[in-house]
């Protein structure tokens, strides 16, 4: 599994939903089959250059488009053993439904998604955006929660495993990917 960062540039792409296609090309030279990938965008930050993080199976090209450029890319490092703890951040999108979500109900739903594989020792919340893209079928807005902290692993593979697939949905605005970095 590969972590690479990319620089999205927002003057070349103001449309959550163009993000994917752009960051796609650099898995083209792949059969279509084979360009999986999850990625996270921190939609608060405001600037002209937004940093992003990929996660992805196979290892994305190194080319140069004036919508993202890709600047590291390396292989996505081990958990540390069982017992330790971590820190985690996730750009979430709990549901299908658009609706507003209060704390306990994201805590409630982040414990269910970790079970058995981490426990949580503290959370914090926030920022929370509202996501707009248009998309072929009209407008688009997506309510997404930032939900970050430590755990402590109970189950490293276990752990391994969810950190390299989505957790909620929206992954095609950028939110399900659990990144979790030493305490």
């Amino acid at each position: 599994m590969y972590q690479s960062k990319f620089l999205l540039n927002r003057q070349k792409i103001i449309n959550a939903a163009d993000i994917a296609p752009a960051i796609a090309k650099y898995f083209e030279y792949l059969p279509q089959t084979q360009r999986k990938f999850i990625y996270r965008m921190e939609w608060y930050r405001i600037g002209v250059v937004v940093p992003l993080m990929v996660y992805s199976e196979k290892q994305p090209l190194m080319q140069i488009f004036k919508e993202c450029q890709m600047y590291e890319l390396k292989e996505l490092q081990e958990l540390p053993k069982n017992g330790t703890e971590v820190n985690f951040s996730l750009f979430a999108v709990p549901s299908k439904s658009k609706s507003e979500y209060d704390e306990d109900k994201l805590k409630k739903w982040f414990n269910k998604k970790i079970a058995g594989a981490a426990e949580v020792t503290h959370y914090e919340f926030g920022p929370n955006n509202c996501l707009y893209s248009q998309t072929e079928d009209g407008c688009s807005q997506q309510q997404t929660y930032t939900v970050k902290g430590s755990l402590k692993i109970a189950d490293r593979d276990a752990l391994d495993k969810l950190r390299k697939k989505a957790v909620g949905y929206g992954t095609e605005l950028g939110c399900g990917l659990l990144f979790i970095s030493e305490a």
